[in-house]
């Protein structure tokens, strides 16, 4: 019987096809000096959580600062919600509450809420708080007690110019 070459040729092709280089070596670990300001964490950074997914162990910046988390406001418009019942809302789930009403502020809480900021988002936590209060109003935060606490810019801004007179 006899073999003809080109099958068989075909498969070693194949075979020697499949095989892999073996990894390149890695260089050896370097001792870290002892200057170093960073200390080694013996938390890993990722941890295999099923066969092809990682998981960071670290948190994210919205769960070390609050504020900066995004969410999404949608305020029904049939509430007729005023600026204060509003930031209420926003901050509801935040962990923050606002500071005890004063007679300044209260102010800018009896105001009605301006139809554009009944959809507000994504975006975030302190942007939203900053938009609502409006120009004219400082955002104090204290995250000791984590309090949101608006107090009235001293001078007051300037009116918004038009779009019409700010083109060229």
């Amino acid at each position: 019987m006899h073999t003809s070459p080109l099958p068989v040729l075909c498969l070693m092709i194949a075979l020697v096809g499949c095989n892999t280089p073996p990894p390149a070596p890695t260089p050896a670990p370097t001792e870290p000096s002892p200057s170093s300001s960073q200390p080694k964490s013996s938390i890993p950074a990722w941890v295999r959580q099923d066969r092809y997914t990682l998981a960071n162990t670290r948190p994210t910046l919205e769960q070390r600062q609050p504020l900066y988390q995004l969410i999404n406001v949608q305020i029904a418009p049939a509430l007729h919600a005023n600026v204060g019942e509003a930031l209420r809302y926003v901050l509801q789930r935040s962990g923050y509450s606002l500071c005890p009403n004063s007679v300044v502020v209260d102010r800018l809480f009896r105001r009605p809420l301006p139809a554009v900021h009944h959809q507000l988002g994504p975006i975030a936590l302190l942007d939203a708080l900053t938009i609502i209060g409006g120009p004219a109003w400082q955002l104090d935060i204290d995250p000791v007690e984590r309090t949101v606490c608006y107090a009235l810019r001293l001078p007051p801004p300037e009116p918004p110019f038009s779009p019409l007179e700010i083109a060229p």
